[in-house]
């Protein structure tokens, strides 16, 4: 019986870990500080405690257009980087445009002709924001 039920409590736990995605967060801070990033003609707030990933960006630039896909990593909670673009971001000049908040956040703004879309996504042991800054 001792089997059946040892047995029966390791698939369930297996079968927990295999339907849900482990996340792992340490040390999320609580409080961002803003860090003001210039892309062509695109001025706008990133936490400083992200870091830029090149190698993972694209970005094009022609004369006057400028458009990019850009990746930042750091550590923080989807929740609390919602409520820091939604603070930080107006200081800048942009209007929050959308916003899709789950298990991941879609966010956009638009200033003038300019709009930046960011997405907000947990990996294994970091956040990324993901951006795209187009016309």
């Amino acid at each position: 019986m001792r089997k059946v039920l040892a047995l029966m409590s390791f698939i369930v736990f297996l079968t927990s870990c295999a339907s849900n995605e482990v996340v792992i967060q340490p040390n999320a801070p609580i409080n961002f500080i803003a860090k003001t990033e210039r892309r062509g003609d695109y001025t706008f707030i990133v936490p400083s405690n992200f870091q830029f990933i090149e190698s993972d960006s694209l970005i094009f630039e022609s004369g006057n257009v400028y458009r990019a896909y850009l990746i930042y990593k750091g550590e923080g909670f989807i929740q609390d980087l919602v409520n820091f673009f939604d603070r930080e971001m107006p200081k800048n000049g942009w209007t929050k445009f959308s916003a899709l908040v789950g298990r991941d956040a879609l966010l956009s703004y638009k200033k003038d002709n300019q709009l930046i879309v960011i997405k907000i996504q947990y990996g294994l042991t970091n956040t990324y924001i993901k951006m795209i800054l187009t016309r």
